[in-house]
């Protein structure tokens, strides 16, 4: 049987499906083995699509993760990566174009009206990001057939964080070139080009940045911000409250340090001032934006919360919040920023525990004191030892299992393959069951 059909099949176990099906509160699944978590989350969505964030130890995990819900049948256009975007706090440096715009188009996925399953972090999850209010606010839609007027869309382009570039090669990019315009949009893979007869949009459709051949036509392109810090219509005054803060930390400093303060921060006034998109605006998102929160607060009631090992997030969480106040602290001695806390950038790790839809998948069984489940499931699935080059041990594990009128499914996208090996050892499975949880 193929893994993604015994999912499928796994989403209709009764004992399971009874607990699929009440997921409106906190739960916790107790003795769940690594390798089981995809499967079982998996067997979930198959049963009730929903949008969900999944919180694991660190990317090479979450990657683990996106291939096995690949294995498992779910739609890989349905699945993307929330990383990081703290890279800004700790050097100044140009952008991470990918991450970044990996970031935002996960951060659009969890206000859109789909299914999306979101991969992440607990550096990344609690990472402050732009408010739901100011993202929605900001999106922006291009159609075929629509009459627009090509300037202000241009400028509305420049508001959201695009840089214009001829030819566009990375994300976050536009260029005009006539009745041509080439966007290459946050979270995609590829760029766009709007092509305009007069006012009206004669067609949307992908393109190979290098080629510059057609990829595929598109009935609209959804635009989201390049940035996750954007400009709003509150930020009057913004400029001068930063130089009368330089001003003022400058005299708690000395020589080199407390000068190059005062030059840097003017530096960044002078673009706050003009509402220019420059390297070191995250670092000015608190102030920007002073009531975001974070991955979690995007969620509608509806979605669903994932927690890989809730004790092993929070563990990496607080290590991740003393390296950034270490961080911040040293390079405000050095006078290379202002002084702020971990607390403007990163939301506490208790926050994991805020959202009602969520379910802790642990094999420790145990749970930090920010999270009380309503609920607690028994799943009962450990992980098998190795059998590889073993094949006398697998036999008489087999047969054990047999004694004991043990359900055993060999699940494999390689059916003709397992076939030969399991025969060799003189093990027969059956090719097919139609249900494989009905007795006999």
């Amino acid at each position: 049987m193929r893994i993604a059909d015994w999912v499928r099949h796994l989403s209709e176990h009764p004992g399971l499906k009874r607990h699929l099906t009440n997921l409106d509160r906190a739960s916790e699944w107790q003795s769940v083995a690594y390798e089981a978590r995809p499967v079982l989350f998996a067997a979930a969505y198959h049963s009730h699509p929903r949008k969900t964030l999944i919180v694991t130890a660190n990317y090479e995990r979450a990657l683990q993760w996106q291939a096995k819900l690949a294995l498992c049948g779910i739609q890989q256009d349905l699945i993307c990566q929330l990383p990081s975007g703290t890279s800004a706090l700790f050097e100044d440096a140009a952008p991470e174009y990918v991450a970044l715009s990996d970031r935002l188009g996960a951060v659009r996925a969890l206000v859109e009206d789909r299914p999306w399953i979101v991969l992440t972090t607990p550096l990344a999850i609690l990472e402050r990001s732009i408010p739901k209010e100011a993202l929605l606010d900001a999106f922006l839609e291009v159609r075929s057939g629509q009459t627009i007027d090509s300037d202000k869309l241009l400028q509305k382009l420049a508001n959201l964080g695009y840089e214009p570039q001829e030819p566009v090669r990375v994300p976050g990019q536009y260029s005009r070139r006539g009745g041509i315009i080439d966007v290459y949009p946050t979270g995609h893979d590829v760029p766009v080009r709007i092509e305009l007869f007069g006012d009206e949009v004669e067609s949307v459709r992908s393109f190979d940045p290098n080629s510059q051949r057609s990829i595929s036509q598109l009935p609209a392109l959804s635009l989201s911000p390049s940035r996750e810090t954007i400009y709003t219509a509150s930020d009057a005054g913004l400029a001068d409250l930063v130089l009368q803060s330089a001003e003022r930390e400058a005299t708690q400093l000395e020589g080199e340090a407390s000068a190059r303060l005062e030059e840097i921060i003017a530096g960044d006034a002078q673009a706050l001032a003009a509402h220019q998109y420059f390297d070191r605006l995250d670092l000015y998102r608190p102030l920007l934006h002073p009531d975001s929160g974070c991955a979690i607060d995007l969620l509608s009631e509806e979605d669903l919360l994932i927690l890989d090992e809730p004790l092993e997030l929070e563990s990496i969480a607080a290590r991740a919040e003393d390296e950034l106040d270490q961080s911040l602290t040293a390079r405000a001695e050095r006078g290379e920023i202002l002084r702020s806390t971990t607390n403007d950038y990163l939301l506490q790790p208790d926050h994991l525990g805020s959202f009602e839809r969520t379910i802790s998948m642990s094999s420790m069984n145990g749970l930090p004191t920010w999270f009380a489940p309503a609920q607690t499931v028994e799943i009962g699935a450990s992980s098998l030892e190795s059998y590889r080059g073993r094949a006398e041990a697998l036999t008489s594990t087999l047969a054990n299992y047999h004694k004991h009128k043990f359900l055993t499914v060999f699940c494999t996208d390689q059916p003709n393959r397992a076939k030969t090996v399991l025969n060799q050892a003189e093990i027969f499975p059956l090719e097919k069951v139609e249900n494989p949880f009905e007795p006999g």
